[in-house]
């Protein structure tokens, strides 16, 4: 099996571990929302912060200590700080919202990490993608209806985490740079923890043993899902790969039916169209652009190169 995976082209495997990592990420959606109806979703966010540190540990300690250096403590601190409110406003949205909602909104983290990007980063955002960002936007109107009697204070919750998640990811970009991917996830685990924590106590109700077991599902899943999309995205092209965690949303429209009885309200289809073709729109726009600039980079000479498929390219 190991032989028949390493002989596939890089976007298949690409598209092996994309397709895995979007089930085990509507997977964890469905575990949380599970372990909410027993516990404050304050408290689910600490242990699942708390198992993925026992997981993540070992491997990353196996490198050494050596490797755990940094200088860059307080962006690190920045970054839990970010992605603790992402996780607190996401499992929230999971515990009040219908699934299939809570989903397409928090497919707006592109949409966020673009407008972000051009205030901090001062990255330039041409007509096209500005107007795929109008798009968007709209979307997130049809989806939560401002004004109507079905609009609820939690539509909020997924658009707030993912406002936190692109304002991580930017951080993140910033770690990049001198950190390796080991250390910034090790970082984050370790300050989230006692971070989480204290929320959490005000909140606590010790949970019975399925719920922990539960709990454990979420950090593996959550774990699983960062591992195959990193392999995937190291493999082949990132607007590529992107597209593949739209497919959580049927998948959790399907799980919420049978577990839930959850059917999605009409408006849900031209919102989830909206919001995730303009973030397909942008991911290949940016793509294209990066594109252009290594062949300029690289010399008339690359042109006939980029006619071949990426292997390694992020």
């Amino acid at each position: 099996m190991r032989s028949w995976y390493a002989g596939l082209p890089p976007y298949l495997q690409a598209t092996v571990f994309a397709l895995i990592g979007t089930v085990m990420a509507a997977m964890s959606s469905v575990l949380v929302r599970l372990v909410t109806a027993e516990i404050d979703p304050l408290q689910a966010v600490f242990f699942r912060n708390f198992f993925g540190l026992i997981m993540i540990a070992p491997f990353a300690l196996r490198s050494g200590v050596m490797q755990l250096k940094t200088h860059r403590l307080p962006m690190f601190g920045l970054r839990a700080l970010l992605s603790m409110g992402a996780m607190s406003f996401w499992f929230s949205a999971l515990a009040y919202l219908p699934l299939a909602e809570a989903t397409t909104l928090n497919f707006t983290v592109p949409l966020f990490g673009t407008f972000l990007a051009a205030i901090f980063l001062r990255e330039t955002i041409r007509k096209y993608r500005i107007a795929a960002l109008l798009a968007g936007f709209v979307g997130v109107l049809i989806v939560i209806r401002p004004g109507s009697e079905t609009m609820q204070l939690a539509s909020l919750l997924p658009i707030a985490a993912a406002l936190c998640m692109a304002s991580a990811g930017l951080t993140i970009k910033s770690l990049s740079k001198t950190e390796n991917s080991t250390t910034i996830v090790l970082y984050m685990m370790l300050l989230m923890t006692p971070m989480t924590l204290i929320p959490a106590l005000f909140v606590w109700q010790t949970p019975d043993l399925p719920t922990l077991g539960l709990l454990v599902g979420v950090a593996v899943f959550a774990n699983i899902t960062q591992i195959c999309n990193t392999n995937a995205f190291r493999l082949y092209d990132y607007s590529f790969v992107v597209g593949f965690n739209y497919l959580r949303l049927p998948i959790v429209v399907g799980i919420a039916f049978v577990l839930f009885g959850e059917v999605p309200e009409i408006w849900l289809l031209p919102g989830a169209g909206l919001i995730i073709g303009s973030a397909l729109f942008i991911a290949r726009r940016e793509a294209k652009l990066a594109k252009e600039a290594n062949r300029i980079n690289r010399g008339p000479t690359a042109a006939t190169s980029d006619i071949e498929p990426p292997s390694k390219r992020r």
